[in-house]
């Protein structure tokens, strides 16, 4: 028993080493600054600087490091004194137009050639502004549901300032909040304009505007569902993805049910009916108009939620086991 506990524990070990190792591959990302600190906007990995990429390629003899899985404007940046090259190959990542992709061809003596494309023709040649501009939309999107998913605290915070009620507290203290809270060392003075109003007579936040522009907000009215939904949305999204195998944007109750199919396979469950399934597919399809938009799959966890009063919100392995039968 003893020595069947010892194994456990060393395998567990071994295990949280090994997820840590994939954490850092995945998520860690180059930065100007000499130094090497967590990355918190990603929630995993770190920030690197110049001196750490300059150590750690002297000392195993290797000349550029080529990484990925950070989107570029111009689907490839090189930073560190070219030592750390980043190619990004998805062009229209965040939006149509907002991003080029690009592969690098290496050649001798590690010269790199880069080749830029966009897969929609009639985006190749937007000007550089604009694509810009469609990042910064998409970035405060997402930036706009992470404060929404993160109401409460924020809430709490804005109110331990705000001793009279009245909804305004300075700008250096929303700041401070947003940035305490949220984990987030973003310019939020610059944000501000773009995420919460101010009054004109005193120049103080107006704080609880910045809650009022959530996508779900007009759709679902109970507010800690729809924290609970903001906060796996990334989860939810991907499940979505991996059930719209046409990548159509829409989920057809065909693959809707190739999907359930699978699960069941997966976890040796009994399946749904037929009969089940169509009513799965007529809940979710909220328009009527037989397809699931990623808003239709939102809600409907919102709804299943509210019916069962407990979160009914898949967890990574379920996403996993979709991936591995696809």
């Amino acid at each position: 028993f003893i020595l069947s506990l010892y194994l456990s524990i060393y395998l567990s070990i071994c295990l949280y080493i090994s997820l840590h190792k994939m954490l850092d591959l995945l998520w860690s990302d180059p930065k100007t600054a000499n130094g090497c600190e967590p990355n918190l906007f990603r929630g995993g990995g770190t920030y690197f600087g110049p001196d750490i990429s300059k150590t750690i390629l002297g000392k195993h003899n290797i000349n550029i490091l080529i990484r990925s899985h950070e989107c570029k404007p111009d689907g490839f940046e090189t930073m560190h004194d070219g030592r750390v090259v980043t190619v990004f190959s998805a062009s229209n990542y965040y939006d149509e137009g907002s991003n080029l992709g690009a592969y690098v061809k290496v050649g001798k003596k590690n010269k790199l050639q880069f080749v830029q494309y966009n897969a929609t023709e009639k985006m190749k040649n937007l000007p550089l502004n604009t694509r810009v501009s469609r990042i910064e939309s998409s970035a405060l999107r997402d930036l706009r549901s992470t404060i929404f998913a993160n109401k409460v605290n924020l809430m709490n915070a804005f109110a331990k300032l705000d001793p009279h009620g009245d909804g305004h507290i300075t700008k250096a203290e929303w700041s401070s909040c947003m940035r305490e809270v949220l984990k987030l060392d973003l310019p939020w003075l610059t944000l501000r304009n773009k995420l919460v109003e101010t009054d004109t007579k005193t120049g103080h936040i107006l704080y609880e505007t910045c809650f009022e522009s959530g996508e779900l907000k007009a759709q679902i009215s109970n507010q800690q569902i729809t924290e609970d939904i903001y906060r796996q949305r990334n989860v939810l999204e991907t499940i979505f993805r991996i059930l719209d195998t046409d990548n159509s944007g829409f989920i057809t109750p065909e693959e809707l049910r190739a999907g359930c199919e699978l699960l069941a396979k997966h976890n040796n469950s009994v399946g749904l009916s037929e009969e089940e399934l169509d009513q799965l597919i007529a809940t979710m399809d909220i328009d009527g108009n037989g397809e699931i938009n990623f808003n239709e799959f939102l809600e409907s966890f919102r709804l299943v939620d509210t019916k069962f009063g407990s979160a009914a919100i898949p967890s990574g392995p379920s996403t996993a086991s979709l991936k591995e039968g696809q």
